[in-house]
């Protein structure tokens, strides 16, 4: 049976580039429960919270995941 990636967490991100009003945060992350690793890049408004970006890149980790669990189903 394949893992529901039911959680996830960024494990490292840093500023890719800064574009006018928007920074480029390449980031990682894994599934907490199986360890399945994700790269990716996300665009964000420039001065967001540490918190907030923090949220952003989760987000976008779990909902990536979260298609991935479905195409496995």
């Amino acid at each position: 049976m394949r893992c529901s990636h039911p959680a996830a967490a960024i494990t490292d991100r840093a500023v890719h580039a800064l574009e006018g009003d928007t920074v480029r945060y390449a980031w990682r992350g894994a599934c907490t429960s199986c360890r399945h690793g994700v790269v990716g890049v996300t665009s964000v408004p420039a001065g967001l919270a540490p918190e907030h970006v923090s949220l952003l890149l989760a987000n976008e980790l779990k909902s990536y995941l979260s298609q991935v669990a479905a195409q496995h189903a």
